[in-house]
C-alpha cells in the first residue's frame, strides 16, 4: 500500500515539473490552452509573436478543424498584411484591434498554380490591427462574423 501511495505522489510531481518546466525546446510537455472567441464561437489558437514565426504561419500544413485557429499578436496596431505563400487549404483571416473585429477577409484561396512571391495577392485590412486570427475558410459566414464584434483572448 505505502509503495502505491508513493507512486502516486511520484506521478504528481512529475505532472507538476512538467507543466511548470519546459523540454529542451522551450516548449512546455503539457502547453496551457489558448483560445480566442468572437461572439459566442470560441477557437484553440496557436500564438505566434516571432516575426520568423509569423512569416511561416500556417504555410506547409494541411489544415484546421472548425475550433482551431492562428492567433498572430503584435506589439502594436499597423496595416499588417498576409498572404497565401505555401498554403495548402483556404482560410477566413479576421483582423482585430482593442479586442473588435475591424476587417474580414472570408474564404481566401491557396496560390493558383504558377504562383510567384511577386504575383501571391496580398491581404492588408483598412485599419490599423494588433491581432489577426486565421480559421478555416467559412467559419466568418457560418458564425456570422462581422466588424465590430468583440473578441476575447485568453492567452
Amino acid at each position: 500500500m505505502k509503495a502505491i501511495i508513493g507512486l502516486f505522489f511520484v506521478l504528481l510531481l512529475i505532472i507538476f515539473f512538467s507543466t511548470t518546466y519546459f523540454n529542451g525546446k522551450g516548449v512546455s510537455l503539457f502547453p496551457k490552452s489558448k483560445t480566442v472567441t468572437i461572439d459566442k464561437k470560441t477557437f484553440t489558437v496557436e500564438v505566434e509573436q516571432t516575426e520568423a514565426a509569423r512569416e511561416q504561419g500556417l504555410s506547409g500544413r494541411s489544415g484546421l478543424t472548425v475550433n482551431q485557429g492562428m492567433l498572430f499578436l503584435f506589439d502594436h496596431p499597423d496595416r499588417y498584411s498576409f498572404w497565401m505563400k505555401d498554403m495548402k487549404f483556404p482560410i477566413d483571416i479576421i483582423f482585430i484591434n482593442n479586442n473588435k473585429v475591424i476587417d474580414i477577409f472570408p474564404n481566401v484561396p491557396i496560390p493558383t498554380a504558377g504562383s510567384t512571391l511577386s504575383t501571391l495577392p496580398i491581404y492588408t485590412p483598412d485599419s490599423p490591427a494588433n491581432e489577426v486570427l486565421e480559421v478555416a475558410a467559412g467559419q466568418a459566414k457560418i458564425n456570422n462574423f462581422k466588424n465590430g464584434d468583440t473578441v476575447t483572448t485568453s492567452l
